[in-house]
């Protein structure tokens, strides 16, 4: 795929989610991404469920575009390999806990004096310093310790999972963007920098509206009721007779005159921001109630009032809007997930290719690094790859 990275190589030690995002994103930004995974077993997100020819699904949707070689890093030649594949790449980014690569001997330190312009980014739980560096954790526990998942659900209910791993794709969308920040300085300076990312960071960096509130009022931003959160009737998802749900974002003062005038209830357009937001929202829910959800979305397409339909991810997929946007990524005619996110006037990118099979660009990464086809045999012989 062409883009504004054509020319950059990056190798990714990455395991699960973030790193594979933040990999996609590159990929799809035209880098060359070569996946170093450990021999025989490879990036557990292979075998995640649901399967596909024998392949998991995500693997599938996250790994597309990119190139997989096989390198045993506890080996001391799979370091030396690792090693001289850093030395003709711009950027690496692996997932270890901090110290781990370190004592396999291809820290950033090891690699940067092999080359110099080398972007090294890690992306971790928790970051290399502080109390938890060194802890185990998963997309539950940053949302947990952000204070976001606190206020994700109703007011009456316990705290929800988000169905999306905030952390996680937030974790490496943010990777994405410090990578790219430091290979734009390191094509001017000859040097590479280091990149720290957290997913509880970010996570953290995401709350921003919860700090405000709570910096400002010294409150606890309440469960289900912030603004945007389900605190507004103008902002709020609403059952439909059929039993599905509207979308409801008229915001904006306009918004929501246009809509309670489209819905016979004028006396409303006065209460947006009445205390008793309950009785306000009380009084839409039963305007909803009398047609399907399908029957208001055609009602209320043409209406400028931000009101649209609660999609499952079947219906998403098949929306014209995200099948225009080409926001369902196929390879060789199957859909496989995600399309690329951000797009380039004038990008002339061609076929999507699949996601690599475990060790499939072995040999044509290493001869192109360098290494004679004897010499490839010799580390497979030896399990270094």
């Amino acid at each position: 795929m062409t883009g504004p990275l054509h020319d950059v190589t990056i190798l990714d030690l990455t395991r699960l989610l973030p790193g594979n995002y933040c990999t996609l994103l590159l990929a799809d930004l035209g880098a060359d991404v070569i996946k170093v995974e450990e021999p025989g077993r490879g990036d557990y997100i292979r075998l995640t469920p649901p399967m596909v020819d024998g392949e998991g699904a995500i693997h599938r949707a996250l790994n597309r575009g990119k190139r997989s070689v096989t390198v045993n890093l506890k080996s001391g030649e799979g370091a030396d390999v690792l090693r001289r594949l850093a030395t003709n790449s711009d950027a690496l980014v692996e997932s270890y806990r901090p110290g781990v690569m370190d004592r396999l001997g291809v820290g950033h330190d090891s690699l940067a004096d092999a080359n110099p312009r080398l972007v090294y980014c890690a992306l971790t739980g928790y970051g290399q310093d502080g109390p938890y560096r060194d802890r185990a954790g998963h997309d539950i526990n940053y949302t947990g310790y952000a204070g976001v998942l606190h206020n994700m659900g109703p007011p009456d209910g316990p705290p929800l999972l988000p169905s999306v791993q905030v952390g996680d794709f937030a974790g490496g969308m943010a990777a994405a963007i410090g990578i790219v920040a430091c290979l734009r300085e390191a094509a001017a300076s000859g040097r590479g920098r280091f990149v720290d990312v957290s997913m509880l960071d970010v996570v953290a960096s995401w709350a921003g509206v919860l700090m405000g509130w709570h910096l400002a009022t010294g409150e606890v931003p309440p469960r289900g009721g912030m603004p945007l959160a389900g605190g507004m009737a103008c902002y709020r998802v609403y059952r439909t007779g059929d039993g599905r749900f509207l979308a409801v974002g008229a915001l904006e003062p306009q918004f929501w005159r246009t809509l309670c005038e489209r819905l016979d209830l004028a006396d409303l357009v006065d209460e947006q921001y009445a205390e008793d937001q309950e009785k306000v929202a009380a009084r839409l829910q039963e305007v909803f109630a009398t047609r399907s959800r399908d029957e208001w979305v055609a009602e209320l397409a043409e209406v400028d009032a931000c009101v649209g339909p609660v999609n499952d991810i079947g219906e998403a997929m098949a929306d014209p809007q995200v099948a225009h946007r080409g926001l369902v990524a196929s390879v060789a005619g199957s859909p496989v997930g995600p399309g690329p996110a951000i797009r380039f006037a004038g990008d002339g990118s061609g076929a999507l290719r699949p996601a690599p099979k475990l060790g499939q660009h072995t040999d044509e990464v290493l001869r192109a690094a360098g290494f004679e086809a004897q010499e490839v045999e010799r580390l497979r012989a030896s399990g270094a790859v």
